[in-house]
């Protein structure tokens, strides 16, 4: 095991790490032993629910606003809106609707060039800015609840970031990753199929600082 990487990924959840990423990047071998001393006496629990679905989140939470969720801010200028819509698609397709409803999206050719945000006038700006603010703090949809699971941005999702991508011993503990359990479905999961106070068990015998809990 790299006792750097996995401490990093520990920080990154929020682990007893306290460190940020760059430091721990560039600290000494001796401190990172130290640190992982730190971290087996304090390890980070993750939560399974009674499907076995892991999250780092002791109680399943269900945020009322994609703001909340997905961790969007309001929108308040012509700026914000292209830095906005340039980092996700999602939101470009908001405004597309906005168009296609008032049929501006197919009159006028402006609207399908790259620059298009930057040359419209103010008055479509500041209606497209209302409309994005709407949706931010709209209630989430089952794509949204996908997007935060993939994304990592739910508990559910920072766990199976972290078993995915950072946990080398996946097989070890027998979880197992679920991207869509069926055709279309939007279940995306870590699961820990092994019994918690077994995994547990394990996790201290091989000094692994991760435990198990059930989830409330």
């Amino acid at each position: 095991m790299n006792r750097r990487e996995f401490l990093i990924s520990l920080a990154a959840l929020g682990g007893a790490v306290a460190l940020p990423l760059d430091g721990l990047a560039k600290t000494p071998d001796t401190v990172v032993d130290e640190l992982w001393a730190q971290a087996l006496e304090q390890p980070l629990t993750f939560y399974v629910n009674e499907y076995g679905a892991l999250s780092a989140d002791a109680v399943e939470g269900y945020p009322t606003t994609r703001k909340e969720l997905l961790g969007y801010d309001d929108v308040a200028s012509r700026e914000e809106l292209i830095a906005l819509v340039e980092d996700d698609g999602y939101v470009e397709s908001v405004i597309e609707c906005e168009f296609s409803d008032t049929g501006a999206w197919f009159d006028d050719p402006e609207i399908l060039s790259d620059d298009w945000l930057v040359v419209t006038d103010d008055e479509t700006i500041d209606r497209l800015i209302g409309r994005v603010n709407d949706w931010i703090n709209d209630l989430p949809d089952e794509r949204d609840y996908e997007r935060a699971d993939l994304g990592g941005s739910s508990g559910r999702g920072h766990a199976l970031r972290f078993f995915r991508d950072d946990f080398e011993y996946g097989d070890d503990f027998d979880i197992v990753i679920v991207e869509g359990d069926c055709p279309g479905s939007s279940y995306f999961a870590a699961e820990l199929r092994m019994d918690i106070d077994e995994a547990n068990a394990y996790a201290v015998a091989y000094c692994i600082p991760i435990r198990f809990a059930a989830q409330g």
